[in-house]
């Protein structure tokens, strides 16, 4: 195997994931790079929208041949470069031995592309970050290697170097706007969630249908600023866009919860326990539900602690913990709460419970 391909190929996974380009939009890359990216050949964009909808199914094999022809004929179409260097990467063999011969025989004089396709191929985040601050300091404006140096310094850990990385990538080219979502990320990081939901908000209006993002939105807002109406409004978004994911709908569940519908919550919960009976984050989440926020009074207490124990139960029966909360609640808190139920209502029922038993009974 030749040996520059063995570098690549053993390369970092941190490094990969640094480098790596988002899926296609518009954006250059600042004033040294004016004439990156416009292309109006029309085989080319052909070429290029065919190899995106086979890299959108999965299918590297079929865009491949696609992006080596919009690479040819449109040679300054960074993303589309970014994702024939990460296609061939992932297909390995000849084809990314032919792709990293065309890039190593890159002239390197006269733009700052050739160099930078070239730090993406480094065999360390150490080289990488090398490469691309020797790029900058000759193209300073050029906002894909402010990009990609941020990115690598996030995965080291330098989240306040990646933070002033992205926000000069911004600077440079403010439609680039794959720095303004992981700028959005790394605030978030950094526990600055207001300001990380601000980048949010902007990258998702330049790109509404980033499903993806939109999930990680609807996270932010629900689970760690606490805004419940707008996170409903993007998980409706989510919704209307054909998401019937189990994870949707436990945020919705979580966000019905929050706002007060308390039974609108237990019914999707138990929704997905009829689908996934071993769901722990579920059964967990109705039980906390009918053992703390249903009841009122010790007749409430009665009335829905028997539901509790049941989702209690299935708690503990279902799949492992997945955290360190689930791992506490396993461990600690829920054998606390059912010795609590066990010395209101008695020993538990032989037969193991039901998913039936936890629907929502009729007064109350």
């Amino acid at each position: 195997m030749p040996r520059v391909l063995a570098l690549l190929l053993g390369s970092l996974a941190l490094v990969l994931a640094a480098a790596s380009c988002e899926a296609p939009g518009s954006g250059v890359g600042g004033r040294e790079a004016a004439a990156l990216e416009p292309c109006d050949d029309p085989e080319a964009l052909a070429s290029w929208e065919a190899a995106r909808a086979a890299l959108a199914r999965g299918d590297d094999r079929a865009a491949l041949p696609r992006l080596q022809v919009a690479v040819t004929r449109c040679p300054d179409l960074v993303r589309a470069h970014c994702a024939y260097q990460d296609a061939a990467r992932r297909l390995g063999g000849a084809a990314a031995e032919e792709m990293v011969a065309r890039y190593t025989g890159l002239q390197l004089e006269g733009s700052p592309l050739p160099a930078y396709l070239r730090a993406r191929l480094a065999e360390t985040a150490y080289a990488q970050a090398n490469e691309l601050s020797e790029l900058l300091s000759r193209y300073p404006s050029f906002a894909w290697g402010h990009l990609s140096l941020a990115r690598v310094n996030r995965g080291q850990g330098r989240l306040s170097e990646a933070l002033s990385g992205f926000g000069r990538a911004l600077r440079n080219a403010e439609d680039l706007h794959e720095a303004r979502l992981e700028r959005g990320q790394v605030l978030g990081e950094l526990g600055r969630n207001d300001e990380a939901a601000v980048d949010f908000r902007a990258y998702l209006a330049a790109r509404p249908g980033d499903v993806a993002a939109m999930r990680e939105f609807v996270g932010l807002l629900l689970y760690r600023i606490g805004r419940i109406d707008e996170a409903l409004q993007w998980i409706d978004r989510l919704a209307a866009s054909g998401d019937d994911s189990v994870a949707l709908r436990m945020d919705r569940a979580a966000a019905q919860w929050r706002s007060g519908a308390v039974r609108a919550a237990v019914e999707g919960y138990v929704a997905v326990l009829e689908e996934q009976p071993d769901n722990a984050r579920a059964a967990l989440n109705v039980g906390l539900l009918y053992y703390e926020v249903v009841p009122q009074g010790e007749a409430g207490r009665r009335r829905r602690w028997p539901q509790a124990r049941a989702a209690f139960r299935m708690f503990l029966a279902g799949a492992d913990a997945s955290d360190g909360h689930e791992r506490f609640e396993r461990t600690w808190a829920v054998p606390y709460r059912l010795r609590q139920i066990e010395a209101l209502l008695g020993p538990a029922p032989t037969q193991p419970p039901q998913v039936e038993a936890l629907r929502w009974q009729r007064g109350g």
